[in-house]
């Protein structure tokens, strides 16, 4: 994709974008995230769209939310919310980072009731959080916890841009299958060092508590007559220095759990496929260390399985074309304002 013009008022960014089959779009977006109007030369505006000619609009207005995001520092994009479905893929992938960078028995600390659920599950014992009593038998559909980062935005992006060169999240994930057992201090040493060569002034951080919050309740889904949501563990809310940054959707595709180093392991390959889903949900061709295959987003997997016009990306053993995408803009030539 290309932006060939951005207009900024006091309420209002207007863009005007160019995909890769050189469809026009021309968009207006409040700065509170909404679309008020959005312009093409080659999709009807009337309710003759078709259903792939949707998603194709709707891809267009990810990424201008992620294109202003990244060039303005406007927040435009809602994580996992119904109009965006996606989320930011540079804290995503930040978090991805983390979650292999720290030790694993931290890791299984601050998810306690997320790995207390799952191992249960697969062994077979009594489950922290039990179906609904008027639906004992139900089957559990998906498991969700929100994290949060303290990180600002402009660390955030420019340790993206590191991740990228280094294509990190791939090398990370490989080196949980050399040394699971690894001890964490000296990488977020050297994860705080370099934030200070970016020209960041930092705190002395040197645990991952430091970098991640934890905070949410963990939400189990159970599918019975109708669906259920329970919630189970202290709900608070987060630091005003936090954000949103990632939400865990693991379904039962992702057991068996049966250790801690499988957690971890299951963790980053979840978040490197959500990474990929923010891509793809924008029209753009993932970094390398995320064109991976696996379920990620529940809503992008649930687009993925009923639009027979998408790729079988949440299908683990799915090949995939990635050529139709259009490559990632280099957002690090671009000076924030």
């Amino acid at each position: 994709m290309n932006v060939t013009d951005v207009s900024v008022t006091d309420r209002t960014v207007e863009l005007r974008v160019t995909t890769l089959d050189n469809t026009r779009h021309q968009l207006t977006l409040t700065k509170e995230g909404q679309v008020t109007d959005h312009w093409s030369d080659r999709y009807p505006s009337d309710n003759n769209i078709s259903p792939i000619e949707q998603e194709r609009m709707e891809r267009v207005e990810r990424f201008s939310k992620y294109y202003v995001l990244r060039t303005r520092q406007f927040p435009l994009l809602t994580p996992y919310s119904q109009a965006d479905q996606i989320a930011d893929p540079d804290r995503l992938a930040v978090t991805g980072l983390l979650f292999g960078a720290i030790a694993k028995e931290t890791l299984v600390s601050q998810l306690r009731s997320c790995y207390d659920q799952l191992t249960a599950m697969r062994r077979g014992d009594e489950l922290p959080v039990t179906p609904p009593q008027a639906a004992p038998d139900a089957e559990w559909k998906l498991i969700e916890q929100d994290i949060h980062l303290t990180l600002d935005l402009g660390e955030i992006q420019r340790l993206v841009d590191v991740l990228r060169e280094l294509n990190g999240l791939a090398e990370i994930r490989h080196a949980l299958d050399v040394d699971p057992d690894y001890e964490d201090a000296a990488l977020f040493d050297r994860l705080n060092r370099i934030l200070t060569t970016q020209d960041f002034h930092t705190d002395e951080r040197t645990s991952s508590e430091q970098f991640l919050q934890v905070i949410s309740p963990l939400r189990v889904h159970w599918q019975a007559d109708e669906p259920t949501r329970i919630e189970y563990g202290d709900g608070t809310q987060p630091d005003e220095d936090a954000t949103l940054a990632a939400r865990i959707q693991l379904t039962p595709s992702h057991t068996p759990v049966i250790s801690k180093a499988a957690f971890q392991r299951t963790l980053v390959d979840h978040f490197r496929s959500q990474v990929r889903d923010c891509y793809v949900g924008m029209g753009l061709r993932p970094p390398t260390d995320a064109r991976v295959t696996g379920r990620g987003i529940a809503a992008c997997t649930d687009s993925y399985e009923h639009h027979d016009e998408l790729q079988n990306y949440h299908d683990e053993y799915a090949i995939i074309d990635w050529t139709g995408l259009s490559p990632c803009p280099d957002f690090s030539s671009h000076q924030l304002s």
